[in-house]
């Protein structure tokens, strides 16, 4: 399909509108602004009180007393090697930074996960500030504005893709042992993750195909964009049509020599995750047979994807529902899944205040100095809703 020169923006302008800066999103430009992050701050947190204090006991049949007795057993052998499974995943996850990044090395991408994820889980929606937070820092590194918007929009599709297949594995794994009668938990999760991943993997590979199935998704992505942004009072103006054909050109560039690092890197954190997981239930007794832990697992790992609470924190624990399903005992559970949450969650939050020390420690080792082109800088393109 021909398009006239003239009429298209440049491919710069459109890597502008991709890679808008976050800090500008996050940031709060006024009173209102500031007290409607206030209010999502109190309530994210409000509900996760509500979830872990109160919800999560009633679904298992317990009380933090209990709880706590459970958790009061731990030894040290059995945390230090939680905390070294830990670790391994968060290195894992390294390689799909790096690719999605070139010239990122393991220990800056490390350095630069643990940062956001520090920020993202110490308040509700903090996704957002979690982003602005790593694009500070790879800029801080050199890296260019077009180059950094292009890994994140990378790493997010990579990550919400396989989040969103790990439920439909874990059925089949299911059905593959024997196990037909699934909870009616399973049974939802399975359904929304279906539909999530067969809408992104089917808009993904339509785009990237070809230039005539990005226009024409371009095309229909304006029309349902444009009017949304309108009631909302945003910038209208968004192209969603030729900011997808600059994303193919992008994306492409980089998948087609990194899929491999891209996929092994989340495949990797995720599964070394699970064994922690399962050490988690292993911990207080509980011996579910593989495929009904990796059910639990799936689904909580499915619930990081509703953002209501700091990091999902509250949401993710409802997992102790489906084990008392299998078999579980209620206490044994709940403390299973609050260990597991004070490991993929809580420990994130200091270990990212020292990875912002060895971060302003280190920024000019780890500096590669990506020259950015002469519109390369951030400007109020697409908005980011968080």
């Amino acid at each position: 399909m021909a398009t006239d020169k003239t009429s298209q923006p440049d491919a710069d302008a459109l890597a502008d509108q991709l890679a808008t800066d976050p800090t500008e999103v996050v940031t709060p430009r006024s009173a209102r602004d500031l007290l409607t992050k206030t209010v999502q701050v109190v309530l994210g947190l409000g509900i996760a009180v509500v979830l872990l204090g109160w919800v999560l006991p009633w679904l298992t049949h317990t009380s933090w007393h209990q709880i706590g007795w459970e958790l009061r057993r731990l030894g040290w052998g059995k945390a230090l090697l939680l905390f070294g499974f830990m670790m391994a995943g968060l290195y894992a996850y390294t390689f799909t930074l790096s690719a999605s990044l070139p010239g990122l090395k393991h220990a800056p991408a490390l350095i630069v996960n643990l940062c956001g994820s520090g920020v993202s889980n110490s308040m509700p929606g903090g996704g957002a500030v979690g982003v602005a937070a790593q694009y500070a820092i790879f800029r801080s590194w050199g890296f260019s504005h077009r180059n950094i918007g292009t890994s994140l929009i990378i790493t997010s599709i990579w990550n919400l893709l396989v989040r969103a297949i790990l439920p439909i594995v874990a059925v089949l794994w299911l059905f593959a042992s024997g196990t037909t009668d699934l909870p009616h938990l399973i049974v939802l999760g399975v359904g929304g993750a279906v539909l999530v991943a067969a809408v992104m993997v089917g808009l993904a590979v339509a785009i990237l195909a070809s230039d005539r199935s990005a226009h024409a998704i371009g095309r229909i992505l304006n029309r349902i964009v444009r009017p949304v942004l309108r009631l909302l009072k945003k910038n209208d103006q968004v192209d969603v049509e030729a900011i997808a054909l600059d994303m193919r050109a992008r994306v492409i560039g980089v998948v087609r020599p990194g899929w491999l690092s891209l996929t092994f890197g989340i495949v990797g954190f995720l599964g070394i995750y699970f064994f922690l997981f399962r050490e988690c239930m292993l911990a207080f007794g509980i011996d579910l047979p593989w495929a009904q832990a990796f059910a639990c697992y799936a689904l909580s790992r499915m619930l990081t994807m509703v953002p209501l609470t700091p990091g999902g924190i509250g949401v993710t624990e409802l997992a102790a529902g489906l084990m008392v399903a299998f078999g579980a005992g209620g206490h044994q559970a709940a403390a299973a899944v609050v260990l597991f949450a004070i490991y993929s969650h809580i420990l994130e939050i200091p270990l990212g205040m020292l990875a912002f020390v060895a971060w302003r420690s280190t920024r000019q080792r780890f500096f590669v100095g990506q020259a950015d082109g002469p519109d390369d800088a951030p400007e109020k393109g697409l908005p980011v809703f968080h």
